[in-house]
């Protein structure tokens, strides 16, 4: 069968550009934030060999877009076997949801600020929403603003 025709290929495209192609235009989200796809399904018929034998509910990704492959379910940042599941878009929709309000702290060594959310913390400080995002994962001091960024537990 060629590959192109095959009802995983799209998925898979989709996820190689992101990861790795700087012009897609969720790049910036994948690619730009170091997500990667594993070595092995840098090859389709392996990312296929996968999904159709050892991935669970992989067979849901045949059912189209109503069930996405989820990374971060995980807490990792990379696509592979060992660290995907398949969850439902809605279960997607709602994880993204949390994840951009959760709470954080903008600390220096004089203060400490609250928000509900990075987005709250953007729009107050006015830095983007991608920088924050940066200096949360990485633990950056941002340079405009000489804050650090935390997760509230």
């Amino acid at each position: 069968m060629n590959a192109k025709k095959h009802p995983l290929y799209r998925r898979w495209w989709a996820m190689m550009e992101r990861c790795y192609k700087p012009n897609y235009a969720t790049y910036k989200y994948y690619g730009g934030r170091d997500i990667i796809v594993h070595e092995r399904w840098h090859n389709f018929w392996n990312f296929v060999e996968d999904v159709d034998n050892h991935l669970l509910n992989g067979h849901l990704l045949y059912k189209g877009r109503e069930w996405q492959l989820d990374k971060d379910s995980k807490g990792g940042n990379i696509y592979s076997l060992e660290n995907c599941v398949v969850i439902s878009a809605e279960e997607n929709r709602k994880l993204q949801y949390e994840k951009q309000e959760r709470e954080i702290v903008a600390y220096n060594e004089n203060e400490e600020i609250h928000f509900k959310s990075v987005s709250e913390a953007s729009r107050t400080l006015g830095i983007e929403r991608q920088t924050i995002n940066h200096c949360l994962k990485y633990s950056w001091k941002n340079k405009k603003t000489n804050y650090r960024f935390k997760y509230v537990d």
